[in-house]
């Protein structure tokens, strides 16, 4: 950089050290401009931005669609306090309600404007309904705990830093251990009336609690009629690979709070939400805000919430952040000891720094220099928390970046090397051959003979009963050779075959991954959308119900009433991701990810289908046991085939014309052996290069039909996060 560009930064940098209030202590970075995931200084360098603005920027900077909301709101009308009603607010709340699960909203602005908020509810409720005397109410709060700058919330933090010199403080707050039931119990009183705490301590670390400290903790609340209020400002929409954090232990508060995010990257905008018998405390006049909740927040938000849903942003940060946070560990392993730690979930990990060795400014620094933005926090943490839509190449980038600072650290401390570097990107076949499930090495799968398989209807283009009659015998002789050698093929691979008995009359009964998808003991049915496959749902029911009774599944469940379903078929289990691939627009709705969010307590990445050839997601795309995913672009959109790329990387295949003409996409993979219907020369050796043995086995009746092996086959045994069997704990 030459004289004039350090005189432009320093200038800038010495206007706000000059005029602004020492409150801050910014990385020597001066923003200029900033599009999605990269930021520009005024030098015209260029970072990847690991920060996201302590999640204030999950969409991305400047999202298109957020700022086109903002930019048709701006021409109507921005601000006109709560005195009115309005076109945008009602719409927000009803989108923000419905996502997490509340009855009513109430709109703020910043984060901790929404805290204050819920103490004032908490101290309201457990005077006028929980019956403690006005003025003793008592609010649990955990040690490390941050939750704005408040002069009433930092009287509760316990960093000396945020209370010196700002007292007297609030009377009403207790301390517990954060993660520590014992100490919960311990702090509690009779004048106990809330718990206010973040699922995740971001401020304090990025500290994970225990596993089961939530379950605990909300037992416990609702055991002594207390409320428990979750702030998921940093947490929430999506930082930790779910909605909201606490979904990961499978619980839902009293209240939650909101922010950062709710804004769009764009505004100031927060939210506390309960339902009516919580926030049926206010009443006109006992609390408000001029700018919260205004027209264009309101649009903004929504417009952002509906980016969150559209854009698979949950998903995309699940399955991002397993991979960011597996990478860092591996950075942390071949640096030892400059490490003590990574912890995380989703696309917000922290990174533990011995202070014996470095500080963790000093290390941000050296990733400023090196083109990446991140922030320290207490001197030992550096933290990652980029937008989510980050790509897994820019994930890869700024990975380097890091483990290339920490490695000239380590030689100028001149520290020897106690692990080699591993290399994340590629994929060995003994990587392929470990990821066979560890908690069951004999894939159990679901089959139905071709008895009565025949193409007597048309519900896609690839059937065509006349020309099945014309020739119908042989074709079912094929069938049911094919059949019987894609079974052989699966046991000689030691899978273990369970058979479900053909009926006549309904001849795609023998596409079995249509009638379920079964994760963890569990099994959401189909709900068909042509009348020609409806009379399957009722023989389904009634193996499932078979499968339960012998105890190979646990729970049976369904979509509602309208909402169309069709199976594994639309529904592809990820385990390295943690995440669900469905279909919509062809077979399945697409508000059919709802029921598979509740039922596995899973994200869900959503693909439109486009072509109707290609009519199940499992007809286009093919997740092997490597991570590598196979895949017809065109049976998508163009979003569609970007969120792909953007997740699954350089782990991508893809599907030559010919296999995708003739359904070879729709295969089967287990460990390191995957089973085709049909592989061009090129698609054997991008698998085999990559580890994969290839077994084909003809199919060409079933592919009449628009079906392959995947479409045969249903597998019963996927876990996520595992079931009891016989006693047993099965462990994803």
């Amino acid at each position: 950089m030459d004289a004039s560009t350090v005189s432009t930064t320093q200038n800038f940098i010495g206007k706000e050290a000059r005029w602004g209030a020492r409150n801050y202590q910014p990385v020597p970075v001066v923003v200029d401009h900033a599009r999605d995931c990269l930021v520009w200084d005024v030098e015209g360098r260029t970072y990847i931005d690991m920060m996201g603005a302590y999640s204030a920027v999950s969409h991305g900077h400047l999202h298109p669609r957020i700022v086109a909301a903002a930019e048709r709101q701006l021409g109507r009308v921005a601000v006109t306090s709560r005195a009115y009603h309005g076109t945008t607010l009602g719409p927000f709340l009803e989108k923000l309600c419905a996502i997490a699960g509340f009855e009513r909203a109430l709109p703020m602005n910043t984060g901790a404007e929404a805290v204050e908020t819920a103490i004032k509810c908490a101290r309201r409720w457990g005077h006028f309904v929980k019956g403690i005397a006005d003025g003793r109410q008592e609010i649990l709060v955990a040690r490390g705990n941050f939750h704005g700058r408040t002069s009433t919330i930092v009287g509760f933090s316990s960093e000396p830093e945020y209370r010196a010199g700002f007292g007297p403080f609030a009377p009403g707050f207790a301390h517990f251990d954060f993660g520590d039931m014992d100490s919960v119990r311990a702090a509690a009183t009779g004048n106990t009336c809330a718990v206010l705490v973040e699922p995740i301590q971001g401020e304090a670390g990025v500290i994970v609690p225990p596993a089961g400290f939530f379950a605990e903790l909300r037992e416990w609340c609702t055991k002594n009629n207390v409320l428990l209020i979750i702030d998921e400002v940093q947490s929430g929409l999506g930082r930790t690979g779910r909605w909201f954090a606490f979904e990961h232990e499978g619980i839902r508060p009293d209240a939650l709070i909101l922010g950062k995010a709710l804004g769009g990257g764009l505004l100031p905008v927060s939210a506390f939400l309960a339902d009516d018998a919580v926030m049926g405390v206010f009443n006109p006049g006992s609390h408000g805000s001029t700018f919260g909740g205004n027209a264009l927040a309101a649009a903004v938000a929504l417009e952002g919430l509906k980016v969150i849903e559209d854009e698979n942003l949950v998903a995309r940060s699940a399955a991002l952040g397993e991979y960011l946070n597996k990478r860092l560990r591996e950075v942390a392993a071949e640096a030892a000891p400059l490490v003590r730690a990574v912890r995380g979930r989703g696309l917000w990990v922290g990174v533990d720094i011995d202070p014996a060795h470095a500080t963790a400014r000093e290390l941000v620094e050296k990733l400023a220099a090196g083109g990446v933005l991140s922030k320290e926090t207490h001197d030992t943490v550096i933290r990652f928390a980029p937008p989510l839509t980050i790509t897994k190449a820019l994930v890869d980038r700024a990975v380097q970046v890091f483990r290339q600072v920490l490695l000239d650290k380590r030689a100028r401390l001149a520290i020897n090397s106690i692990a080699a570097a591993r290399p994340a990107a590629a994929t060995s076949p003994s990587e392929v051959t470990a990821r066979v499930k560890a908690q069951d090495t004999v894939p159990q799968l679901l089959m139905s003979p071709p008895d009565y398989f025949e193409v007597a209807y048309a519900i896609n283009p690839w059937m065509k009963p006349e020309q099945w009659s014309l020739d119908a015998k042989r074709l079912s002789r094929d069938a049911l050779a094919g059949w019987n050698a894609l079974r052989a093929r699966y046991e000689s691979l030691g899978a273990h075959v369970s058979v479900k008995p053909a009926v006549k009359g309904l001849p795609d009964l023998v596409f079995t991954a249509n009638c379920a998808v079964v994760l963890d003991g569990k099994a959401v049915m189909a709900r068909y959308l042509n009348a020609e496959r409806a009379g399957e749902e009722a023989h389904g029911q009634r193996m499932f119900e078979q499968l339960k009774a012998r105890g190979d599944i646990d729970a049976i469940l369904h979509t509602p009433e309208g909402v169309y379903f069709e199976g594994a078929g639309d529904a592809i289990y990820d385990a390295g991701r943690k995440l669900m691939w469905m279909g919509y627009g062809q077979r399945s709705s697409r508000f059919a990810h709802h029921t598979i969010e509740q039922a596995f307590g899973i994200p869900t990445f959503s693909l439109e289908l486009v072509d109707p050839h290609y009519y199940h997601l499992d007809t286009a795309f093919c997740l092997l046991s490597g991570g590598d995913v196979v895949y017809h672009p065109a049976a998508f959109t163009e979003e569609g085939r970007a969120q792909i790329r953007a997740i699954v990387g350089d782990k991508l295949i893809e599907a030559p014309q010919e296999d995708a003409e003739n359904l070879g996409v729709n295969s089967v993979c287990f460990g390191a052996d995957v089973v085709l219907c049909h592989c061009s020369d090129a698609l054997r050796a991008t698998l085999e290069a990559r580890g994969y043995r290839v077994h084909v086995v003809p199919l060409g009746s079933f592919n009449r039909s628009g079906g392959a092996a995947y479409c045969l086959t249903l597998r019963l045994d996927n876990l996520y996060k595992g079931r009891t069997r016989g006693g047993e704990k099965l462990a994803a």
